[in-house]
């Protein structure tokens, strides 16, 4: 595993590479949650000392991860929540171009607005996306990494074009936030919607969105609680419009608050290791694997390798744990890489996977 990890991450009895289903949590994420645990089954905890106001040094920590300032930084239960947020502004008219097998938590937000308000969208192909925004595109929508392939999209190309016709941009990063730098800031992304549980390595329940401080005025804080005002802890009841974060916390949703307190030192673990130590470490793992299976590379820590059936039962048999197709099947088995893997396992899974691989298959 990479130096960083060892003092997070015990040696496994098993090679996970199932981080894009669920990663693994940090050392810190477990002390954390068996402490918050405990303190609720004697009654001692301060909800808002001990469980709800850490959640800020979440959010601090989130921020550099995102590439964007930690004001423009919403606290959110799931990705689905703030692209409804964000869908829901969009005014009738005009067209949301998405690529085609989006996942769902972003396509059937924008499907549902489309009933809703009579506004296109537009299924194109994930490798020209960009070529495809038009003079009535409104919003672009798109994953930053393929869960499901592990396919890297060209931001800035889609960026670039969303801006020649004055297009917001709203992306998908949950299968690259942690490994590979987003930079929403430096690429003009309006919109980043990650869930935290996978390569972020948070409880399931944490999502991160970051909103542009210009859209804040066009984006009405649609779930707003008492979570979103400025004071928090001031405004439970009889708050008005004033009230509301003058921040992206406008868009805060009341906290699951445990797996919050466990998502503090897993984002302060990854903030603490370089950026460019962490690509390079996961996303050089699954080079590795595809080199020797003879695939091409993805450029990120997520790789799909066609396989013939058996190999579901092989890779149980080599103690893998990955995301793999039901038994029998043939099917893409999912391969995905993190800090507590290292280049031993990368070998291991293509010497298990490589008698099943399915020659002249086309991802």
């Amino acid at each position: 595993m990479h130096p960083a990890a060892r003092a997070e991450f015990a040696p496994l009895d098993r090679t996970y590479l199932n981080t894009a289903g669920y990663g693994l949590p940090t050392a810190g994420t477990v002390t954390a949650l068996s402490d918050a645990l405990g303190a609720w089954q004697e009654g001692s905890a301060d909800w808002v000392r001990d469980w709800d106001a850490p959640a800020e040094r979440a959010r601090a920590a989130a921020a550099p991860l995102l590439g964007a300032p930690v004001d423009e930084i919403a606290l959110l239960p799931a990705v689905s929540v703030g692209a409804g947020v964000v869908l829901g502004s969009l005014a009738a008219g005009g067209e949301i171009v998405v690529p085609q097998g989006e996942f769902a938590s972003v396509l059937l937000p924008a499907l549902v607005v489309a009933q809703a308000r009579g506004i296109r969208v537009r299924q194109v192909p994930f490798d020209a996306l960009a070529d495809e925004v038009g003079p009535d595109t409104t919003l672009v929508a798109t994953s930053h990494v393929r869960s499901n392939d592990g396919r890297v999209q060209d931001l800035a190309a889609v960026a670039a074009a969303a801006r020649a016709v004055e297009a917001a941009v709203l992306v998908d990063a949950t299968h690259a936030a942690g490994v590979l730098p987003v930079d929403a800031v430096a690429l003009g992304l309006d919109y980043v919607l990650v869930a935290a549980y996978k390569h972020l390595l948070c409880p399931r329940g944490v999502a991160l969105m970051r909103v542009a401080r210009e859209r804040w005025d066009q984006v009405p804080a649609a779930v707003a609680s008492w979570r979103s005002a400025g004071d928090a802890y001031a405004h439970y009841y009889g708050p008005s419009l004033a009230d509301l974060a003058p921040t992206a916390a406008r868009y805060d949703v009341s906290l699951a608050w445990h797996a919050w307190v466990g998502a503090v030192p897993a984002l302060e673990f990854l903030a603490g290791v370089p950026a460019t130590e962490r690509r390079d470490w996961c996303v050089g793992l699954a080079d590795e694997a595809a080199k020797l299976l003879g695939l091409p590379p993805t450029g990120s820590s997520v790789l799909a390798v066609p396989v013939t059936g058996g190999a579901a039962a092989a890779l149980r048999a080599a103690n893998i744990v990955t995301s793999v197709p039901p038994t029998g099947a043939a099917a893409l088995i999912r391969l995905s890489f993190h800090l507590y893997n290292d280049l031993s396992q990368a070998r291991l899974v293509a010497d298990v996977l490589a008698p099943h691989l399915e020659r002249g298959s086309t991802r």
